[in-house]
């Protein structure tokens, strides 16, 4: 079954756009007229009935598709993969929860994964952490802020991933969509944006010499410079 033809979607205000598109898409693809395997319309067809830019759409179905709700094939479009679903969902909780929550939350899993990483690192975990650094730098002196906030989730999550821990690890990962929207925002409200990388050069020096409470010390501070 293909969805092209089915009742168009209204036009979407540009107050709260994703959220907005959001509960738009989620409402066709759980209202009972559609399967799984069936294809949504194209990119430019949704942008139009949506009344939406590329990037704002992409992020909509970018939270399904980390729901496993949609799958996206490159050259193939989008379909539906699943239409088992619950609202209270972790990552959909954590689209809505209170800026502050989150931080707390945060707090608590950066530590531990810093720590841990402090104790477990391998040479090969390193490698890929200043990999990541020294793109996040790079990426940020040329003024590409999305390679630069791409970069920065991928030295976190390779701290994560470091620790050996693989619950802290996909928690980690829950966290990203929001991650990457908060720094995103940051971005955006911060006339003269100031990066913190010296912080993140420490924490890195602090795993590498498994000094488990600078690590510690460095990972509060990231946050709190945020």
């Amino acid at each position: 079954m293909n969805i092209n033809n089915k009742q168009s979607f209204s036009k979407v205000p540009r107050r709260k756009l994703v959220d907005e598109v959001l509960e738009q898409l989620q409402h066709k693809i759980f209202s009972g007229q559609y399967q799984v395997g069936d294809q949504l319309p194209t990119e430019p067809q949704l942008m139009d009935e949506l009344g939406v830019g590329r990037s704002t759409l992409r992020e909509a179905v970018k939270i399904l598709v980390h729901a496993n709700i949609l799958e996206v094939k490159q050259g193939k479009g989008t379909r539906i993969k699943s239409l088992n679903f619950t609202q209270d969902s972790f990552e959909v909780r954590l689209q809505h929860a209170d800026m502050d929550h989150i931080y707390e939350a945060r707090e608590m899993l950066d530590l531990q994964v810093a720590i841990l990483a402090a104790n477990r690192r391998t040479q090969e975990d390193l490698l890929k952490m200043k990999g990541h650094l020294d793109k996040r730098k790079k990426e940020l002196e040329k003024g590409n802020y999305a390679e630069y906030i791409d970069a920065d989730i991928k030295f976190h999550l390779s701290i994560a991933e470091a620790s050996k821990n693989m619950v802290l690890l996909d928690l980690y990962q829950s966290f990203v969509p929001i991650l990457r929207h908060t720094l995103s925002q940051l971005i955006l409200k911060t006339v003269d944006y100031k990066d913190n990388s010296i912080i993140h050069e420490k924490l890195f020096t602090a795993i590498l010499n498994q000094d488990i409470e600078k690590a510690k010390e460095y990972a509060i501070q990231n946050l709190e410079l945020k």
